[in-house]
């Protein structure tokens, strides 16, 4: 499955972590062994011993020091067969049935980091989670006391602005865009990515830090903010905790006013919303498919609030972290 490389050039090794589940990584750069084990964290008090999944990464030098005009990849898939294309710079194929990853990437996307993690480690995740029983929900998620509430919406609704206004008002943040769940021994567990998290320009009028920085094209061509926003703000990260409950954020009209109203959001309406952002998975890992409907029906019995809002941000977090507490973290 390899271009330009073969298993026995894989002399190096570790062991990785993906939403509680223990996968293998092998490789012939040292570098990328360390890059992807940091964003792959292995917990070996939360996670079994034994590789559900693996995956080899090795090197290809078909292009100088830098990736160029490389963006996300084009996909092609047919089956249980996913092909993950960066034209010259590399490609990555999934077995999804066996669970297996492999992949051959240039120098430069390996020396840029944050790129490997966002398009390459990222895409490596969302694709071969669901194989292994996760489910990959479009929606943000943060973190007290082990306690997590996801932040469900569709594009450009802003969850990305408001995981980040909560986070700085004390909440950890686990992620602003896809959250993984998985099943754990007493009922779920959501987990996050280490990957930057991505502001449109107009969030420079409500942080002001981002005042400092220019924003830049991103990988989908749009204009934003691509931020580190444990290291810039100094915010807590968490990896992984217990989900309490679901906000379903719907952005109000803009009218100039602030706005920030909750109300209840059943079970069937919950399962509805989120089964529109789950991609279909092939029937060849059918097994996993069922288990994913047995976690989100379980998903579906936590509390679930609707939350309509419009305003700065920073008020519309206090509100939200008001709710929260009230209604779901009790």
């Amino acid at each position: 499955m390899i271009e330009g490389g073969h298993n026995s050039d894989a002399r190096y090794s570790t062991t990785l972590g993906l939403a509680g589940h223990v996968c293998s990584l092998r490789t012939d750069s040292v570098r990328l062994m360390e890059i992807t084990g940091a964003f792959f964290p292995f917990n070996q008090d939360r996670e079994a011993s034994a590789p559900r999944a693996a995956i080899t990464l090795l090197t290809g030098c078909r292009r100088g020091s830098s990736i160029g005009c490389c963006t996300f990849p084009i996909f092609r898939g047919r089956n249980e067969f996913v092909h993950a294309d960066y034209g010259r710079e590399g490609s990555v194929w999934f077995d999804l049935k066996a669970r297996e990853v492999a992949g051959v990437l240039s120098e430069g996307i390996i020396a840029d980091v944050e790129y490997l993690r966002r398009a390459v480690l990222a895409v490596i995740a969302g694709v071969l989670a669901p194989s292994l029983g996760v489910i990959v929900l479009h929606a943000g998620c943060v973190v007290r006391d082990g306690r997590a509430i996801l932040l469900a919406a569709h594009s450009g609704e802003g969850k990305s602005t408001l995981s980040l206004a909560l986070a700085l008002r004390g909440w950890s943040l686990l992620s602003d865009e896809w959250t993984f769940v998985s099943a754990a021994t007493n009922g779920l567990s959501v987990w996050g990515m280490q990957t930057s998290v991505k502001l449109m320009p107009d969030a420079s009028l409500y942080f002001p830090l981002l005042t400092t920085l220019s924003p830049t094209i991103s990988l989908n061509e749009e204009l934003s903010f691509e931020i580190d926003p444990w290291i810039l703000f100094g915010v807590n990260r968490a990896i992984d905790a217990t989900p309490l409950g679901i906000i379903f954020l719907k952005r109000a009209q803009d009218s100039g006013e602030h706005i920030c109203h909750a109300s209840q959001f059943g079970a069937e309406e919950t399962m509805k919303t989120l089964l529109e952002e789950i991609e279909e998975q092939p029937e060849a890992i059918a097994d996993q498919n069922r288990t994913r409907q047995l976690l989100m029906q379980q998903l579906c019995r936590l509390p679930a609030l609707k939350v309509s809002f419009s305003g700065n941000p920073a008020v519309v977090a206090a509100d939200l972290d008001k709710i929260l507490t009230e209604q779901l973290c009790v």
